[in-house]
């Protein structure tokens, strides 16, 4: 079994493998007896080429050297300068002239809103001072048709006192013998609120001494008239602080 197992088996597998190895040589040759064709290979002809620089020239071609007019370059150069300068002068121009402009229209609406404002406020005060006129009128006539009721009473007033003085002065009044029909006197009275009689005299004479003379003593006899105290203030001073009196008694002969 130990035979078998090392030198039988080895044996007879290395018999098989070199069978197939003679076997497999034998049909390769064979096949490879054939004509094989050859096949002709393709060549690519290459030529070395040169690169020139396109910048260089033919050394029998030089380029003159330009000849550079300083003054001219300088002349055009100032030219451009001047140009510009010009430019920026008429730019300056115009921006000054475009500030201007917006300044006087500024201007222009701040005056016409003023004088707007100004006829506004102006009309304003007319209306306000012909209201006030209208006003003033309106109480002034008022104070006139007032004025003039009370001054009418006043008057009615003052007459029915200046009768009542006429009548105590004629009672008083003596008759000189040459009084006659038609003489008449103006006495100037002066009394105070109370009715004394401060003075009296003739403010225009009737033309007969007596007559006059009778006049004032007439009136210095009755010495007061205190009716007058019961008379409004405003009436005294209007009438009777300092008035006249014409002094003319109706029962004097022919």
């Amino acid at each position: 079994m130990r035979i078998l197992l090392y030198y039988v088996i080895p044996i007879a597998v290395s018999l098989a493998l070199h069978s197939v190895v003679i076997a497999v040589l034998t049909l390769g040759w064979e096949q490879s007896a054939e004509p094989r064709k050859i096949k002709v290979p393709q060549y690519i002809e290459a030529k070395l080429v040169e690169l020139k620089p396109k910048s260089k020239k033919k050394a029998s071609a030089k380029k003159k050297p330009k000849v550079v007019d300083v003054a001219a370059k300088r002349k055009e150069q100032e030219r451009k300068k001047k140009l510009a300068e010009t430019k920026r002068q008429q730019d300056i121009a115009k921006k000054k002239e475009a500030e201007a402009k917006k300044a006087a229209e500024k201007k222009k609406r701040e005056q016409e809103l003023k004088r707007k404002q100004a006829l506004e406020e102006e009309q304003k005060q007319a209306k306000q001072r012909r209201q006030e006129d209208l006003q003033q009128e309106f109480e002034q006539a008022l104070l006139e048709e007032e004025g003039l009721l009370q001054e009418e009473e006043y008057v009615t007033e003052a007459a029915s006192y200046a009768d009542m003085i006429r009548r105590r002065i004629e009672q008083k009044w003596s008759r000189p013998p040459s009084a006659r029909n038609g003489m008449r006197c103006e006495l100037a009275i002066d009394l105070v609120p109370n009715g004394r009689i401060v003075d009296v005299n003739i403010k225009t004479s009737s033309g007969n001494l007596a007559f006059d003379r009778s006049a004032i003593a007439a009136v210095k006899k009755v010495e007061s008239f205190p009716e007058i105290k019961n008379i409004p203030i405003a009436l005294f001073e209007r009438h009777f602080r300092k008035f006249s009196l014409g002094f003319q008694p109706e029962d004097l002969r022919q």
